[in-house]
């Protein structure tokens, strides 16, 4: 599953014209980085959660999708779920009782075999019903500001709660195996949100497994964190940790989208909207 639905707040005034999924990294969709993961680690059936635009971002990914996938929409274009009650509705929509999470505004390249091996080993042995990918070392390079300590147990593999919110500690990244179990509780169409109603008491019954990913994770989440992208990608492709197909898709694609995009160190511009950033940092 592909969460989609966000609102897109932080990426204002943008996301007033296209959904945050949709947002091109060096002119590739940033959802597109998502789903060539998925594709890559064997998966072919895709739900994809919709609200904000959820026409246009339906739209492309009709015209768009890698051919071997089989695509289903949760839509929640008349009422948004959160980031638990989305999962509850998109449960009949998945085959099988597991399945991989990723998110449509962030790009992650941690490896999706071994997130599903460490989680196949988990379940079997102590019967968890989610293993998360965690990330530290060289993939915070160009993180901003803090997210919410993740606290483990090396020697269990477990999850045994959180910290402060800092710079520079493991976090959850968004990629995630989940067993159906985690959400079945939740009450069908009502909202919910995934660390208060689901994370929390899993981590409590000891059901929370992790995995640490070194790899690269970017998030475009604000407009500085947008221009930030373009350049830890290009600097990923120089340094070789992009390689293959994607590689050769982001030096042949148009980083102004046809000249709908225009950015600069300081400056974003999308058509005839304009946005002034300061104290952006080189990478």
């Amino acid at each position: 599953m592909v969460l989609a639905a966000g609102l897109g707040t932080r990426l204002k005034p943008f996301t007033d014209r296209l959904p945050k999924p949709l947002f091109p990294v060096l002119g590739v969709p940033c959802i597109e980085f998502a789903l060539g993961r998925l594709v890559d680690a064997g998966v072919r059936d895709l739900v994809v959660n919709v609200h904000a635009h959820a026409d246009q971002l339906e739209s492309w990914l009709r015209v768009n999708l890698p051919p071997v996938l089989r695509l289903a929409i949760s839509d929640e274009r008349k009422n948004l779920l959160g980031s638990a009650g989305g999962f509850r509705q998109a449960l009949s929509l998945i085959p099988g009782e597991r399945f991989f999470s990723m998110n449509a505004d962030v790009i992650h390249f941690a490896s999706l075999d071994v997130l599903a091996t460490v989680h196949e080993r988990a379940n079997r042995e102590q019967g968890v019903w989610m293993t998360l990918v965690l990330n530290r070392g060289s993939a915070l390079r160009g993180v901003e500001g803090a997210y919410r300590e993740i606290i483990v147990d090396e020697a269990s593999g477990l999850i045994t709660g959180f910290g402060e919110k800092k710079v520079g500690v493991p976090f959850y990244s968004g990629t995630a195996v989940f067993e159906k179990a985690a959400f079945s509780p939740l009450q069908p169409g009502v909202p919910a949100e995934f660390v208060p109603d689901v994370l929390e008491p899993a981590i409590r019954l000891g059901k929370v497994a992790f995995v640490f990913a070194e790899d690269l994770w970017i998030d475009i989440g604000s407009p500085e964190l947008w221009v930030h992208a373009q350049e830890h990608l290009r600097h990923a492709i120089l340094t070789d940790r992009i390689q293959g197909a994607l590689r050769a898709r982001l030096e042949t694609a148009d980083p102004t989208c046809g000249g709908r995009f225009d950015l600069g160190k300081n400056r974003i511009r999308m058509d005839d909207i304009e946005y002034e950033i300061a104290g952006v940092r080189d990478s």
